[in-house]
């Protein structure tokens, strides 16, 4: 019996373990034991990277100006109005076969283009004010991300908006002869404005993603520009086309008043610099009416052609469009009333509209 019980206290094998707690025995295998491996834990999450804040309503609001000048320059293109312009140029630009495109004014399109651009700058300033709300660690990802999104949008719009007012630049300094316009320069300062604050808007990131296709967006737009912006079909049919000089036939009759001022001018030195075929300049004479003595200098004295040079006269005067007055070193392009160029003068003569149509009639 005591052999038995031996036998019986071997087989009962009770491992202690060292805190005073049955333990597990060992597995009855011939492999060895191996460790328990520890469960990975996760790996800490990082903190979001910084908001990107550009002055996304500053952009809107530019663009919207944009959106305006564009709209002012469309309007008086589609009724044939003359454009408020301070410095001499703004109405050859605006009267060339570059300023159309498909028949329609480009300023149209660039009304449209400018508004767009203000839209989404004015959408993306909403989810920016959100986003700044919720704070660094409650930011909505699905916000978030629309919101770069906008960003992105919004860069390549300003890049399509600097690829056609380069173009439009490289026009006025070499298609038309180094003309100024005022609107087109600003226009060029407002898309290129925002480029610039568009691009410093991105992430390190979206930055990095985004610049290739924008600077191919830039290239496409200037290359179609220059394909499909073109001088006017009219200006191309002239080619062998010659006018013979005929001086204007006026309907209109002067009155005393504008004797009068066409002879201050005269006295004062002003001119008025025109060309035969020029319709504005046909409708300024008509303002004065026939008798009317206008210290008048005509750019095309012996007819015209394609290629022919203006009149020395007018080329010494840095005359770009027509008619051009130049009163007291002063130069306006386009039509000027009585009034004005009377104001310009200094003429003190009184217009009388009852003595004006007295001599009418």
């Amino acid at each position: 019996w005591d052999a038995r019980d031996a036998r019986e206290r071997r087989a009962r094998v009770v491992v202690e373990a060292e805190n005073g707690e049955p333990a597990s025995a060992p597995a009855l295998t011939d492999e060895p034991a191996t460790e328990t491996k520890a469960k990975a834990k996760p790996a800490p999450s990082l903190p979001p990277g910084p908001l990107p804040r550009p002055p996304l309503r500053v952009m809107a609001g530019l663009a919207g100006f944009g959106a305006l000048e564009s709209t002012y320059l469309a309007v008086q293109k589609l009724t044939g109005g003359e454009v408020a312009c301070p410095v001499g140029g703004c109405q050859t630009a605006l009267n060339s076969g570059y300023a159309e495109l498909f028949g329609i004014p480009l300023s149209a399109f660039g009304a449209v283009a400018y508004g767009l651009v203000a839209a989404l700058a004015w959408w993306g300033a909403g989810m920016q004010d959100e986003l700044v709300k919720q704070g660094d660690d409650g930011r909505d990802k699905d916000l978030e991300s629309s919101y770069g999104k906008a960003r992105v949008l919004l860069f390549f719009g300003a890049t399509g908006l600097a690829g056609v007012s380069s173009y439009l630049l490289f026009v006025l300094a070499f298609k038309l002869g180094g003309v100024e316009c005022l609107y087109c320069l600003t226009s060029a300062a407002l898309s290129l404005t925002l480029f610039g604050v568009g691009f410093a808007g991105l992430s390190s990131r979206e930055s990095a993603n985004a610049f290739p296709p924008a600077i191919a967006l830039y290239v496409v737009t200037v290359l179609t520009m220059s394909i499909v912006l073109t001088e006017s079909p009219d200006a191309k049919n002239t080619q062998g086309l010659k006018l013979a000089y005929a001086p204007a036939q006026l309907e209109q009759t002067s009155t005393a008043y504008s004797r009068a001022l066409a002879k201050h001018l005269a006295e004062t030195g002003a001119k008025m610099y025109g060309a035969f075929w020029c319709s504005h300049c046909i409708e300024q004479k008509e303002t004065f009416g026939a008798g009317a003595q206008i210290p008048y200098v005509e750019c095309f004295p012996d007819g015209w052609e394609r290629g022919t040079p203006v009149a020395t006269a007018c080329d010494a005067a840095k005359v770009e469009g027509f008619p051009t007055w130049v009163i007291n070193g002063k130069k306006l392009e386009g039509e000027q009333t009585l009034e004005k160029l009377a104001e310009l003068s200094g003429f003190q003569g009184q217009n009388d509209a009852a003595s004006m149509v007295a001599e009418m009639f």
